[in-house]
């Protein structure tokens, strides 16, 4: 072929074969690239409908509950004195607030949010997406789920809410907290009640609350990730964490009972001096206790009995008269009582 290079078709001289290459390859490229941001740019937004609000109103009972869910977006609720709940969407997202309540009354006592023309069998449809404001009666209850999306809100009085990826902060709620987050972290702040917290991916931050009934109790969890309770003034408190430390800051209850397991992480526990309680503890065999409480143990001993070694240990121990009650169970971490 002497000079010459034949392929599919095409004939190339040896001082072109290079620089023919090149321009074919840069060719080749620049239709990849524009079909590779076609492919994964997928449908774009119509940017006019980007910073369009949507809003729906509508006459509601003081104790309403309003459901809402979405793939791809936020929450913000907030609280105000109309009897009246309004709901605003960004990206110009056409949506219904509708009545899923069964009563005759002009005030609905249970409102869900649907994308419109889209309802399911079951009455509901979540969002494809789009950032969503409310503003609801402080005596209302909402429920939202977002796969995508953080959720905020203040000063409300029940709230049942679930968040794939994203964070959960709530502040001011009054009766009852359900919040569970897969990738994100959950943070309470100065509210009141019955608490119920899990995170699997992320952490949970409880500050400042207080129970409104004698049964009202906290119960946060997490698969990897710190728990950290300050100032709870519940008599029942139960934590469990897989792997990340669990932290405790403030008074004991009088009665109370507290619970802490870990199985990989340390567990402490920062209480005033005056403090008074009985410490049940299930240890690892790596596990250490320090305390800056002079403990007064009634058992220390190898679970796996007299003679043997290794193993887990069972410790029993009274500060003061012992009125409150904890509980402590870690296999690998340690436990760490400090004063304030």
């Amino acid at each position: 072929m002497r000079g010459d290079w034949k392929n599919s078709g095409l004939s190339l001289t040896r001082g072109h074969t290079f620089r023919s290459l090149m321009l074919l390859g840069l060719s080749f490229l620049t239709v990849g690239l524009l079909t590779t941001g076609l492919v994964f740019a997928g449908p774009a937004r119509d940017r006019s409908k980007r910073s369009q609000q949507v809003e729906r109103t509508a006459a509601a009972d003081p104790r309403v509950v309003v459901s809402a869910c979405t793939l791809s977006g936020s929450f913000t609720v907030r609280s105000w004195d109309r009897r009246e709940v309004r709901v605003r969407i960004s990206d110009g997202v056409q949506i219904e607030l509708t009545r899923t309540d069964q009563t005759k009354s002009a005030s609905a006592t249970e409102l869900n949010v649907m994308s419109k023309g889209r309802r399911l069998a079951s009455g509901r449809s979540c969002l494809m997406f789009g950032d969503m404001e409310m503003d609801v009666p402080r005596g209302a209850k909402v429920k939202l789920q977002t796969t995508s999306g953080d959720i905020s809100v203040t000063d409300l009085a029940r709230v049942n809410v679930v968040a794939t990826s994203g964070s959960i902060k709530l502040a001011k709620i009054r009766a009852e907290t359900d919040a569970t987050v897969i990738g994100g972290d959950i943070s309470v702040r100065d509210s009141f009640g019955f608490f119920k917290l899990h995170s699997t991916g992320g952490s949970v931050d409880v500050r400042d609350v207080a129970p409104l009934v004698d049964s009202d109790s906290v119960t946060a969890s997490t698969v990897s990730g710190e728990v950290t309770l300050s100032h709870v003034q519940h008599q029942r408190v139960s934590v469990n964490a897989v792997s990340g430390d669990v932290m405790y800051s403030g008074a004991l209850t009088p009665g109370g009972s507290y619970s802490f397991q870990n199985l990989s992480g340390d567990v402490g526990l920062s209480l005033p001096a005056t403090a008074s309680f009985r410490l049940l503890a299930s240890v690892g065999e790596s596990a250490t206790i320090k305390s800056d409480f002079a403990l007064k143990y009634t058992e220390n001993q190898n679970m796996n009995g007299i003679g043997h070694r290794g193993g887990p240990r069972r410790v029993s121990a009274t500060v003061g008269s012992g009125s409150a009650s904890i509980r402590i169970s870690t296999l690998t971490g340690s436990l760490r009582i400090t004063r304030e």
